[in-house]
């Protein structure tokens, strides 16, 4: 695996003193970036016993890519954290240092609301006792709805409030209900409501939740039968796999997805939730390398772009999907490979509505700082943080990638920028 497929590096300064009204940062050779990706593997490498080399063997990159990672000169990318993750024998999310701001004067109020998400979560077999009767099926799927929304919009804390008791009641009516009808309905409000959850879990740095959470979306699946609930379980599952580096297993599940939304291929609801699960593909094959994989899939998704070309996001069932989505995992697929100059072209031919879901927009923002940063246009890179932060402050503040980029761009300019040092002490000074 080179040092190109994983990631470029920003030009750096080394051996400077830098100082700013908003904060203050030393770099150097010998710079210890306290809170970085790079030296939180070097910690556990050590605990370990392994050298560089014996490490960077193990995971099939570079060592010249793993020193300089450690060492803060080279960001540390989703596929390069989960390649060592696995030999070190520790969790991506313990490498990301996540979750983030749990404790002390910054601690982020939704840490607050996850132990109820956690208690709820472990009724689904099992109805909870409640003091009331749950409401009616329609009440519940609308307030999922609402749920969905909130996520949708950025408004975490607002959404994860709402979840532990809407959950326990919903499970409760799925276990009371001996109505198809109603049963179809209840189904449908569980799994619009453990979507959103497990994006929020996922996004927070919470990995076992997400996983328990894409365990429900599954059993509901297999109790609804709905194609599209099969299609949502695969893509909920890949999450996870995205991040461990579970590549092969990930394509494995999306396939299995696909032939059973074949069987409804005709509906656009399943055509939609079909190219959805190639844009999951593509991004599970750009992580693994596979570039001829990652276009193959992208052009199955532009293909039915061409017969669906209205960008729909209507919550869990078609997730996102149209030309704006599918262009964003373009861009992403490019930037997952290495090929910053590839990406920054594909992005510059986009044109993103200003309709379009903030969560799913501030995502794309977030991968062109990347991709930027390894241009070396540093004043681009930042104003892609800004505007990811604008559309989606929680989701933007919560990301590896968005504290990575961040810290490489404090890092590597050389003079006092007023913009950058607010921008980090926004985040938390995660440099």
């Amino acid at each position: 695996m080179s040092d190109t497929f994983l990631c470029h590096s920003a030009a750096s300064e080394l051996g400077k003193t830098r100082h700013c009204k908003a904060t203050r940062w030393r770099i150097g050779e010998d710079m210890e970036d306290e809170d970085s990706i790079g030296r939180r593997i070097a910690h556990y490498r050590r605990r370990r016993g392994m050298t560089q080399i014996a490490l960077a063997e193990k995971a099939s990159v570079s060592p010249s890519l793993l020193r300089k990672v450690e060492i803060g000169a080279r960001d540390a990318t989703p596929v390069l954290i989960a390649a060592v993750a696995g030999p070190l024998g520790v969790d991506v999310t313990t490498l990301n240092g996540q979750p983030y701001d749990v404790d002390g004067p910054r601690r982020d109020h939704i840490h607050e609301h996850v132990s109820a998400v956690r208690q709820a979560l472990t009724y689904w077999d099992l109805p909870p006792e409640l003091e009331t009767a749950p409401r009616t099926a329609s009440a519940l799927l609308s307030d999922a709805v609402a749920v969905a929304h909130l996520r949708q919009a950025d408004r975490n804390i607002q959404a994860l409030i709402r979840v532990p008791a809407l959950l326990m009641e919903t499970t409760a009516a799925v276990h009371a209900s001996n109505n198809p009808t109603e049963q179809e309905t209840l189904y449908d409000a569980l799994a619009t409501l453990l979507h959103p959850t497990m994006s929020i879990m996922h996004a927070t740095g919470y990995d076992d939740l997400a996983t328990i959470v894409a365990d429900r979306i599954t059993w509901v699946a297999g109790l609804w039968g709905n194609p599209l609930a099969v299609g949502l379980a695969a893509h909920t599952r890949t999450s996870s796999m995205l991040r461990h580096g579970t590549y092969d297993v990930g394509l494995r599940l999306v396939e299995r997805a696909r032939a059973v939304l074949e069987q409804d291929s005709a509906d656009p609801a399943a055509l939609r939730m079909t190219g959805s699960l190639h844009l999951r593909a593509a991004i599970l094959n750009a992580r693994a390398g596979n570039a001829d994989g990652a276009a193959a899939h992208v052009t199955e998704a532009l293909t039915i772009v061409r017969h669906l070309p209205q960008d729909t996001d209507h919550l869990w069932r078609n997730l996102a999907f149209g030309p704006t989505n599918t262009g964003f995992h373009d861009v992403a697929a490019a930037i997952e490979l290495g090929d910053g100059p590839r990406a920054l072209t594909l992005a510059e031919a986009l044109d993103v509505p200003g309709d379009f879901a903030p969560t799913r927009a501030a995502h794309h923002y977030m991968d062109l700082a990347r991709a930027y940063m390894w241009q070396g246009r540093h004043d681009r890179a930042l104003s892609s943080l800004q505007r990811a932060r604008d559309l989606a402050p929680q989701q933007t503040r919560h990301h590896p990638t968005a504290r990575e980029v961040l810290r490489m761009l404090v890092r590597s300019h050389r003079h006092a920028n007023e913009p950058l040092a607010r921008f980090s002490a926004w985040m938390g000074h995660p440099n």
